[in-house]
């Protein structure tokens, strides 16, 4: 990569736009330039712009540390920027900023990087940048062509996260590496050869770019300490499971226990059962007899219904016996309905074709007048034809003697006008030439005037450039004297100025003194406080508030669990009772199923046998007395009358076949089945003793817990299960009441201390900013004191220039008065310099052009003449060929009109073709009129013929369904006539009769569905209520344990269910024994599993921890100093390979070498027999030339052989002697002949501007830091 150019606009001290082009010379050819200017001048702009440009940070703001906003909110970045914003370089007081860097890539083509920000108003716009390739055609043209920044990236909002990823693929490198190759840091190395191991591993860390092994040993001490804790964890977990484990003795102890005690549950469950079964035979009982009550009364409800329908049976009666005649009928009505559209459609179908008739008479007619009209106009185009041929040949005629007319008389018009301009042209050669005439003698009178001044205006030029300098030189001491002046009182002001400073700096001094004295009397009150004491009381009793409240979580953790396994309880003995009921009817079908199997087949074979075809020919074959070929008998009871006897049996069959279909859907339906519903049955019982399996270890794990945290709390019960709630309740709250109020005053006594510790961290704080505005003030005070000291030096400076600035000036004016021969022209000067100078560049302008003007009149009148005798003759020609052609004109307007005259004759001046189209488009206008007339007659006639042949055919029509109807009608009338003649029927039948029942509007569908509903609800009812009371006899017949009552009207179920209480309270009591047993079991069973699983991952966390342990002791720590170290030691190996290779060139005394296995660098004198040096035993200049060899070995690094033709050189030559100055020069110098290096050195000593000639200076342009470039 190779700087081109560089183009600054309003950044920081350079105002206005400031360029230094590497291409112009003096810099294009220059090895070796400088950079120079006063401290603060803007010298670090140049490199912040090129920064800027290319990748949009600025070395000066870069890692700047931002300021922590505490009581207000942190402004907007857009207003108020943070000190690492790169948009601090704009200038203050302008509104917009640019940098602009034209480099060569290493692709060979050239680039504009343009970084650029402005400020609207208060708010700063946001930095835009933009990259371009610049490229050049064959005929030299350039294009710019804007390439993506970030290489089709997504840009990054903020300042701080620039997306440089197509910027660095061009270059080479990314910003920290171009900041280290291209600008050498030399004086950090001057501190890294001087500093310690720990400091050369940091420095050499920030030099290099290589943070990342710092980064390596901090995560590695982290991982170290994540895997001790996570193995703390594990291992206090494992003592923790240790304190549930019972003993051997305990444990069987415990388990013996465990078994007496679910004995005497069981025997109370089954005892409580047996009270269940009780109270629930008569609960079904009540409920049965209530059921059939309510199915007799559904029952007569749907009988008297089905009676109140007799009226619609009766309908649907009469219905069935109409239906023979229904086709008859709908045929009859039918018929009498198209008979009446028959005749509605004749009628209009008449009256058309009457209209129709006359119609077609008139088309007729009008058919007859157009032929008529056709044949007049094609006679009369036949008779006009011969005349429109003659008049057609006659019209070219006229129309080619036209022509010649028209091209005569242009040509006349053409002559005329070249006539007049030829007179015209005359005239104006004589008016040029008497005008040139009268300038010459005016010129010539003018230049008679000036001839005393020739010598003045011939030197023109000089006594302007002398006089114009003598005006800036009065002007000059002018303004200076002024600014003199002005000086001198600023200087009076500055004194008094300073005497003020100096009060207010004594009077800061003595408020520092009473600030100190009240900040030791807060420190020695704070320090008889015991913070440590403090904290512990205050750790204790956020511990007991937290164990407090854990245990109300606890108390109500166990209450719902004891809830939730009654609750579970219950519902298990419900599903129990269920499942039992299902098993025992699912057996019973079994049972008879397995029956119905066995006796089927044989009844089904003995019925086929008896009714099969063989046995019945064998029947018809018996004869009385005559044995059966079967059995041998000779009587035979049942060869006649076999069907009575078999009938039973069929129906036998079949009641059996359908119990068994009865039965499989009663076991196998889907849904209500009863294999089904038990499995639904046992997996919710299956549910629920999961269910309460982990309720019982859930409440046994609080149980446990409860007890290891109230060993603390000596107040409160250890059996969480049998004490009391509410007491237990209260009892914790009084508790945690007493730990707040203790947490509360040890919280204000935390308080009031940390209040008073923010009192002495203000005091502190107020201290320390006072001392430093008091060194402030301090500093002020000398830097005005010696800038008043510089300005009075600089006021007598100032006033020997002006004394000698004035001696100049006479000079000057002496020599004025010899060349400028005005006589008033010093009093002019003094007045108005402006008008002398406007008088002298007039007098020279008249006497210029005076001059000019009469050397070009003589030219210019011999040219007038010369024009003036070709126009005469081309005046002559003209005038000839406007004779001959007025002759020829007149000829052919005299032919013309003879031709016009036989032509007007033949069809009175018509066109001939217009004529002939008119001719044709009337015979095809009547031809057409025809084709018109005849298509309308004939259409017209078709449409009469079709519309009679249609009324005709109705007609017959209308006459044959006529016939049709009449025989229809008869049909039904002699229907209804037998039907009312036959006395088996309900009612007199009627047409009316008939049209009800054949009416589409009839629903009688609905009514024989509801006819039929009626009488299926009637059925149904009457099925229930059976159902009912064989359930209710089966019921009683099933009667469990009965009850000895002690009188009538002792009630069954209280009796039950006081018994049952007394058995359930019984139960409770065993149950809670048992639930605080099963806990003491579930926990230590728990805290075996607990910790057999544990172990497996302690061993686990321990080895993963006794890993990261020995890294850690190898390569980690808090703060990363020890990995950082060992991998500098490495970057230092190969810095030094660098650094050797850039020393040879500076000077081949001196190589480095490293101290093997750290960071020291020893120094070897070839020139001593190579003897190793210390770095200490160096001089000044010795250790200056190891840091720039240091430094361009960094360089070379870091530029990844990317080859970089610009390198900047910051400050560290003061320290060098005059012999080593020009070594170190000579050795810069040479890297554009060795590595194609162009070097700036930037320094603001007086050895560098005399040793190099090629200088940027920055100069400082009067007040408010102004600064501009100058390239010498």
């Amino acid at each position: 990569m190779k700087l081109l150019k560089v183009i600054m606009y309003n950044l920081a001290s350079l105002e206005g736009e400031q360029v230094i082009d590497f291409e112009s010379e003096p810099l294009r050819s220059a090895d070796l330039f400088s950079i120079v200017g006063e401290t603060g001048s803007g010298k670090s702009t140049i490199l912040d712009a090129v920064c800027l440009a290319l990748y949009g940070l600025a070395p000066r703001f870069y890692g700047a540390d931002n300021f922590d906003y505490y009581h207000t909110e942190r402004p907007n970045n857009d207003q108020v920027l943070d000190p690492d914003d790169p948009r601090n370089i704009l200038r203050k007081g302008t509104k917009e900023c640019f940098a602009e860097v034209v480099f060569l890539a290493r692709d060979g083509f050239r680039y504009r990087a343009r970084w650029s920000c402005s400020i609207a108003r208060i708010n700063y716009t946001r930095p835009e940048r933009r990259l371009y390739r610049i490229a050049v055609d064959e005929a030299g043209r350039t294009s710019e062509k804007e390439v993506e920044i970030t290489g089709g990236g997504r840009q990054k909002r903020g300042h701080k996260n620039i997306n440089n990823e197509g910027l660095d693929r061009i270059i080479g490198l990314d910003y920290g590496q171009f900041t280290r190759t291209v600008m050498l840091a030399q004086n950090s190395f001057a501190n890294f050869v001087k500093a310690d191991d720990k400091d050369k591993a940091i420095l050499l860390e920030k030099l290099t770019g290589t943070e990342l092994y710092t980064a390596v040993a901090r995560k590695i001490y982290e991982f170290y300490k994540e895997a001790e804790a996570a193995y703390n964890e594990v291992f206090n977990q494992v003592k923790a499971f240790a304190v549930h484990q019972l003993s051997d003795e305990k444990l069987a102890e415990v388990e013996t226990r465990k078994g007496e005690l679910d004995a005497s549950f069981r025997i109370l469950q089954a005892e409580l059962q047996k009270l269940k079964d009780q109270q629930k035979w008569y609960a079904d009982l009540c409920a049965l007899e209530v059921a059939f009550a309510g199915e007799e009364a559904k029952w007569k409800q749907a009988s008297e219904k089905a009676q109140n329908l007799q009226l619609v049976r009766d309908e649907l009666r009469m219905l069935d016996e109409v239906a023979p005649v229904r086709d008859v009928y709908q045929t009859y009505m039918n018929l009498q309905r198209e008979l009446k559209e028959l005749t509605e459609e004749v009628g209009r179908k008449q009256l058309q074709c009457s209209a129709l008739e006359k119609e077609e008479a008139e088309k007729r007619k009008l058919l007859l007048d157009v032929k008529e009209n056709y044949n007049v106009v094609r006679e009369k185009q036949e008779q006009m034809l011969p005349l429109v041929t003659a008049a057609r040949k006659q019209k070219v005629e006229l129309d080619a003697q036209q022509a010649t007319v028209t091209r005569l008389k242009e040509e006349e018009s053409l002559l005329a006008k070249k006539e007049e301009l030829l007179r015209k042209e005359q005239a104006e050669n004589e008016l040029q030439a008497a005008e040139l005439q009268k300038r010459q003698a005016e010129a010539e009178r003018m230049l008679a005037e000036l001839i005393p001044h020739r010598d003045m205006l011939e030197n023109k030029n000089a006594v302007s450039d002398r006089l114009e300098s003598l005006h800036k030189a009065v002007k000059r001491w002018q303004k200076e004297s002024e600014d003199w002046k002005k000086n001198g009182i600023e200087l009076e002001n500055q004194q008094l100025v300073c005497r003020e400073e100096e009060n207010r700096l004594q009077k800061s001094d003595e408020e520092l003194v009473l600030c100190r004295e009240s900040i030791r009397q807060k420190t020695q009150a704070l320090a008889g406080v015991d913070v440590e004491a403090l904290q512990q009381r205050m750790a204790d009793v956020t511990k007991c508030y937290t164990d407090l409240e854990r245990l109300k979580k606890l108390q109500a953790a166990v209450m719902e669990r004891r809830k939730s396994l009654s609750e579970n309880r219950l519902a298990s003995e419900q599903i129990t009772k269920e499942l039992d009921a299902a098993m025992r009817e699912m057996k019973v079908l079994t049972t008879e199923r397995e029956e119905i199997n066995r006796l089927l087949p044989g009844l089904e074979e003995a019925w086929q046998l008896a009714s099969s075809r063989s046995a019945e020919h064998m029947r018809a074959a018996l004869k009385p007395g005559e044995p059966c070929p079967v059995c041998g008998a000779r009587e035979h009871p049942y060869a006649e009358g076999i069907a009575e006897v078999l009938q039973p049996v069929k129906e036998e069959i079949a009641r059996r076949r359908k119990r068994l279909t009865e039965i499989e859907e009663r076991l196998d339906a889907s849904p209500g089945g009863l294999r089904l519903l038990c499995s639904e049955l046992n997996g919710k019982l299956s549910a629920l003793r999961e269910g309460t399996g982990r309720l019982n270890a859930e409440l046994a794990e609080a149980v446990g817990e409860w007890t290891t945290l109230v060993v603390a709390y000596p107040a409160l019960p250890a059996d969480v299960v049998r004490a009391d709630a509410p007491a237990l309740s209260a009892l914790l709250t009084a508790e945690s009441e007493r730990i707040v109020v203790q947490g509360k005053q040890v919280r204000a006594e935390q308080n009031a201390y940390q209040q008073a510790q923010n009192e002495l961290t203000t005091m502190r704080r107020t201290y320390d900013e006072n001392q430093v505005v008091c060194a402030r003030q301090r500093e002020e005070l000398h830097r005005r004191t010696v800038e008043l000291k510089q300005r009075q030096g600089q006021s007598e400076q100032k006033r020997a220039e002006l004394q000698q600035l004035e001696r100049a000036n006479s000079d000057l004016r002496e020599a004025l008065r010899q060349e400028i021969s005005l006589p008033d022209w010093e009093q002019a000067f003094e007045q108005d310099f402006g008008k002398l100078a406007d008088r002298l560049s007039d007098m020279y302008d008249k006497y210029r052009e005076a001059t000019r003007v009469q050397q070009e009149s003589v030219g210019l009148l011999n040219e007038r003449k010369v024009a003036s005798g070709a126009l005469e003759k081309q005046l002559a020609e003209c005038l000839a060929a406007v004779k001959e052609n007025k002759e020829e004109t007149a000829g052919a307007v005299q032919v013309y009109e003879a031709k016009l005259k036989a032509y007007m004759q033949v069809l009175g001046g018509a066109d001939p073709d217009e004529a002939e189209r008119t001719l044709k488009l009337q015979l095809e206008e009547a031809e057409k009129q025809v084709q018109l007339a005849d298509k309308a007659h004939n259409e017209m006639a078709e449409s009469y013929s079709r519309l009679s042949g249609f009324v005709k055919a109705a007609e017959e029509q209308y006459r044959k369904k006529q016939a049709d109807c009449m025989a229809a009608q008869r049909g039904v009338e002699d229907f209804i006539m037998r039907y009312n003649e036959s006395a088996e029927h309900v009612g007199v039948l009627s047409k009316e009769r008939l049209d009800m029942c054949f009416s589409p509007s009839a629903d009688w569908n609905g009514k024989r569905e509801q006819v039929r509903l009626a009488d299926e609800e009637v059925k149904w009812c009457q099925g229930q209520m059976e159902a009912r009371r064989k359930a209710m006899e089966a019921h009683r017949d099933l009667q469990v344990m009965p009850l000895e009552q002690s009188g009538e009207d002792t009630n069954p179920t209280a009796v039950l269910q006081e018994e049952m209480q007394k058995v359930q309270c019984a139960l409770d009591e065993l149950d809670k024994e048992r639930l605080q047993v099963g806990g003491m079991l579930m926990a230590h069973r728990r805290s075996v599993e607990q910790m057999l699983s544990a172990g497996e991952e302690l061993e686990r966390r321990r080895k993963a921890y006794q890993d990261w342990k020995e890294l850690n002791d190898i390569l980690g720590n808090a703060n990363g100093d020890k990995f950082r170290e060992t991998a500098q030691c490495f970057t230092l190996r190969f810095l030094i390979r660098q650094a050797n290779e850039q020393l040879r060139m500076l000077n081949h005394r001196y190589s480095l070498e490293q101290v093997r296995d750290s960071l020291g660098i020893r120094v070897i004198d070839h020139d001593r027999a190579d003897e190793v040096r210390n770095i200490s035993s160096l001089s000044g200049g010795e250790t200056f030339l190891i840091s720039l060899a240091l430094a361009l070995g960094l360089s070379s690094l870091s530029s990844r052989n990317i080859p970089m033709c610009n390198l900047f050189v910051d400050e560290g030559f003061g320290t060098l002697d005059s012999n080593s100055l020009n070594m170190v020069i000579d050795a810069l110098s040479s890297l554009q002949s060795m590595q194609g290096k162009k070097v700036g050195v930037i320094s603001h000593t007086a050895e560098m501007r005399e040793r190099i000639r090629t200088q940027i200076r920055v100069v400082k342009v009067g007040s408010g830091g102004r600064s501009a470039l100058e390239i010498v």
